[in-house]
């Protein structure tokens, strides 16, 4: 069964038809690492997208072009009462995009999106990666 999956896995990157999702609840264009690991996935065959928001501060930053990573970001919203409407409305848009495209992994890369993919995990089964790039000064 395991060599199964691992065939039909090793078909799909040949092919160039492993799909992987980046959520970020701020601008990913911001995250250099973001852009490099995306950038190595797209050079080898994946399909990249990334959905996150503007960021103060970071809001006009962009990714360079490539045409297998696309870039989909909601307008930043500062605290409050709209932006935890804001943050709910964009936990859904990423299900409703993960349960339509179907991506083979799911990439978390910071504390705010962990229950958004913990619920498209729950939801559809993809795998998740998760990984935080800024870490505490304390440690």
């Amino acid at each position: 069964m395991e060599s199964c999956r691992l065939q039909e896995y090793g078909s799909k990157i040949s092919s160039g038809m492993m799909k992987i999702l980046y959520l970020q609840y701020t601008n990913p264009s911001g995250y250099p690492p973001l852009e490099h690991s995306s950038k190595i996935l797209a050079d080898t065959g994946w399909k990249v997208i990334f959905l996150g928001t503007r960021a103060r501060g970071a809001g006009n930053l962009e990714f360079p072009e490539h045409p297998r990573i696309k870039v989909f970001r909601w307008r930043f919203v500062e605290g409050g009462l709209l932006q935890k409407a804001h943050y709910l409305a964009f936990g859904i848009w990423c299900l409703l995009f993960a349960v339509i495209w179907r991506p083979d992994c799911v990439y978390a890369s910071d504390p705010l999106i962990c229950p958004i993919a913990l619920t498209i995990k729950k939801i559809t089964g993809v795998k998740i990666v998760y990984h935080e790039h800024d870490s505490p000064n304390s440690y």
